[in-house]
């Protein structure tokens, strides 16, 4: 919750340019992380790395939200946030499946993949995943300034 109002605070100061690109590549950066957690890794690295994943995804969320409501008016702002809604929906429900079939690639070319071990799989697939992500910054880095 903390991070909603610190993302208030950076918009303000440095744009929304600027932050979504940052916090983008923190958020791929985050999620490429978990393909590196293991069961030597101590419970409370990973409780950090869970609370700053959440914080960097909340913030990317209020970022989005708000700079694609920031400009309509009342009467607007409800079909817009609907259909805002949908298209965000939509893109999760494509990220899962992308992320999916990258799993099901990893499964069938990693050498150490087994069917009692597929943890080689996963930590490929949150690495792959996290790149993709961190990538996307490009795309809002060559968006109109804001």
């Amino acid at each position: 919750m903390a991070s909603k109002r610190l993302v208030t605070n950076l918009i303000e100061k440095h744009g929304y340019r600027r932050v979504l690109v940052v916090n983008t590549v923190f958020v791929g950066l985050m999620m490429a992380s978990f393909g590196l957690m293991s069961a030597h890794q101590p419970l409370w690295l990973r409780l950090v790395q869970l609370a700053l994943f959440g914080a960097v995804n909340s913030m990317q969320f209020t970022a989005m939200n708000t700079l694609t409501l920031k400009d309509l008016g009342t009467g607007g702002a409800s079909s817009s946030n609907n259909l805002f809604s949908l298209v965000q929906m939509l893109s999760m429900s494509l990220g899962v499946t992308v992320a999916g079939a990258i799993l099901a690639t990893f499964t069938g070319i990693l050498p150490r993949v087994t069917e009692t071990n597929s943890l080689p799989a996963f930590h490929a697939t949150f690495l792959y995943v996290g790149i993709i992500t961190a990538a996307t910054a490009w795309m809002i880095w060559r968006a109109s300034r804001s």
